[in-house]
């Protein structure tokens, strides 16, 4: 990859944690060092995701909750806690304690239920929007390795701050049949994203839910790109590759010469979902619908659209929503080394979000973006 020359002294924000910008090849990325927050192993919120899962649960988020993230806490220490109907529902919002960027908040579901990104995902999103112009508003993905760390309950993530991601401009314009009044592109990013612009909410809603389906079931054997495979039933996400590799090995769809029993003691497991982000400009809502796959090999146990092992020494965290809009939330245990190990972090960050992108800047990767458009 290209050098990413340094660009600016270090700095703290209002938390005190460092701060500093750099330049890439699309324009300035952040890069910050959270001290507060604790680094997460990507097995341990795959895990979290399989047992926490059900109704009934309680967790960080949930009203009943007295875990230090959530509205009972807050309500108990005097910070106010705002409802908002989104759908036929009113869900709960708050200002993070974390912080992690200015105006920083969470909006969680009125009860305890998996994260899932559906058209229901979109239109709540969009009644959002519309009850406060003024922020984003965004949500994790629903699948382990590149969802969030609470994976059960379902929540979105919005603020007041405008991200690099949503000043890169669209390399790439197509048109969506049927709906010739969203502006439709892909975004010059190192993650795969495509943007929607219009001032017509159906039309941006019927837009992003057409581009949901078509990548769901999507498969591209010439990017690596799998929507589902054939597994041991009860297997996680970061389940052994030895045993992932027996069972691709026995055949990995309907059409293979597994024998009914042999099927019965597999599941599919659906790899591909993305990260909503929805803003308003003006009249017009903007919506990026980042394309993330969460499959993984034998030789990419960690996952193979996901931070590469050899750059577990800057982060080994899950990328979710606000790095994949472009600035970096590091561990704590960084923050000792600076300034020595400044410019490889944003050398690596860099490089994290490349590994994000399903399509890469390869002839295969334009090869499957034509693919994929061609699909909406």
């Amino acid at each position: 990859m290209s050098n990413l020359p340094d660009s600016s002294s270090i700095e703290k924000d209002a938390h005190g944690n460092p701060f500093w910008t750099c330049d890439s090849p699309v324009g300035e990325l952040e890069i910050t060092i959270n001290l507060a927050k604790p680094e997460k192993d990507p097995r341990a919120i795959a895990a979290a995701a399989q047992t926490a899962a059900g109704k009934g649960e309680i967790c960080d988020l949930c009203w009943a909750s007295a875990g230090s993230d959530g509205p009972a806490h807050l309500l108990h220490s005097g910070e106010p806690v705002h409802e908002v109907r989104l759908g036929d529902e009113s869900w709960a919002w708050w200002f993070s304690p974390y912080g992690y960027f200015p105006e920083h908040l969470i909006v969680a579901a009125p009860e305890h239920r998996p994260m899932a990104i559906d058209h229901g995902t979109i239109a709540r999103l969009l009644d959002f929007a519309d009850a406060f112009p003024q922020w984003f508003i965004g949500s994790n993905a629903d699948l382990p390795i590149v969802g969030g760390s609470i994976l059960g309950h379902d929540h979105f993530q919005g603020g007041g701050y405008r991200f690099p991601l949503m000043d890169a401009p669209v390399e790439r314009r197509f048109a969506i049949d049927g709906l010739e009044r969203v502006l439709a592109g892909i975004v010059r990013w190192p993650a795969s994203v495509v943007r929607l612009r219009c001032a017509d909410r159906t039309a941006i809603s019927e837009a992003a839910c057409r581009v949901m389906d078509a990548w769901r079931p999507f498969t591209f054997e010439e990017c690596a790109i799998e929507a589902f495979t054939l597994e041991p039933k009860g297997s996680a996400a970061f389940g052994s590759a030895r045993e992932r590799a027996a069972a691709q090995a026995k055949g990995t769809g309907p059409g293979d010469s597994s024998t009914e029993s042999d099927l019965l003691q597999r599941r599919f497991v659906q790899h591909n979902t993305l990260n909503p982000i929805l803003w308003r400009e003006g009249d017009d809502y903007v919506m990026d619908l980042v394309l993330r796959n969460n499959r993984i090999t034998p030789e990419r146990p960690y996952g193979l659209f996901h931070v590469p092992e050899s750059l577990f020494h800057i982060k080994k965290e899950n990328i979710g929503l606000i790095e994949i809009m472009g600035r970096a939330i590091l561990p704590a245990r960084l923050a000792a080394e600076l300034p020595l190990i400044k410019d490889e972090c944003s050398r690596a960050f860099y490089e994290i979000l490349q590994a994000t992108g399903v399509f890469k800047q390869t002839p295969s990767g334009r090869a499957g973006w034509e693919a994929f458009v061609a699909t909406i």
